[in-house]
């Protein structure tokens, strides 16, 4: 005869999975962030922008499963090749693309074969996007339509998606200090800004993130269209009219040989 030992009814963690007798099958957010090496705050920021599916509630119990872990794996990979989360949600089908010609989406194709380094540089900075079975995305359409516009002024496409893609590198380092700077003058001037007193909930705290995201973006965006527009004004007539003074003086210097 054989004699079963009785478990204690307790709450028994198997890989941080919690499986307590007729409880769901699942890991809280702090399991989770452990599990996939994240915090909290940017699990719940990217269920805020919709990259991370939203728990599974039962009851007062918010519970995640693998889908979650590995779609988190998934986004911190491609962080770790340089996408930025733009780009991540063009390729994971979050972000909608824009319904682009098909001679546009035609043209990315080629560029896509031709110049893989140039497509790869403004896939990381988000203008355009890859699905899993290689076709094209038009992610940010706005800079990529300014690029392709100066074929107005005789500008092929490669040079000026080239061009595209270096002025975006430049402008990386100088975009980060501006956003650190513009977001830490901010919670300075307006202290009510980090008042938790009128949030109820973690989504009253991401609605307020990107909402506040968002508003520096805009001033920022503004601000810079500003700035280039009043420096273009004054400088690239004159640049131009040096470019076409050197061309002429060349052609003046010319010898001619008339016999």
């Amino acid at each position: 005869m054989f004699r079963h030992r009785v478990l204690p009814e307790a709450t028994v963690t198997i890989d941080e999975v919690t499986t307590t007798p007729g409880a769901p099958v699942g890991y809280s957010v702090d399991e989770l962030a452990r599990k996939v090496g994240m915090s909290p705050r940017n699990i719940r920021a990217h269920q805020a922008r919709r990259l991370l599916p939203p728990p599974v509630r039962h009851g007062r119990a918010a519970l995640y499963d693998d889908s979650h872990v590995r779609r988190l794996d998934a986004i911190l990979a491609l962080q770790r090749q340089g996408f930025n989360l733009v780009s991540i949600e063009a390729m994971l089908g979050v972000r909608a693309s824009d319904e682009a010609p098909d001679g546009l989406t035609a043209m990315l194709q080629r560029l896509t074969a031709d110049r893989p380094a140039l497509a790869h540089a403004l896939t990381r900075h988000g203008v355009i996007g890859r699905t899993t079975d290689g076709t094209v995305r038009t992610v940010r359409p706005r800079p990529l339509r300014a690029a392709l516009d100066l074929h107005r002024v005789r500008v092929g496409t490669v040079p000026a998606l080239q061009t595209l893609s270096e002025v975006l590198d430049s402008l990386r380092p100088v975009a980060d200090e501006l956003v650190a700077a513009v977001t830490a003058r901010l919670l300075t001037l307006a202290p009510e800004l980090v008042r938790s007193g009128a949030r109820s909930s973690w989504a009253d705290l991401d609605r307020e993130t990107l909402l506040l995201t968002q508003g520096v973006v805009n001033v920022l965006t503004e601000a810079f269209r500003l700035a280039v527009e009043n420096q273009s004004e004054a400088h690239i007539a004159e640049l131009l009219e040096n470019h076409l003074d050197a061309d002429v003086c060349l052609e003046d210097s010319t010898v001619i040989d008339n016999g």
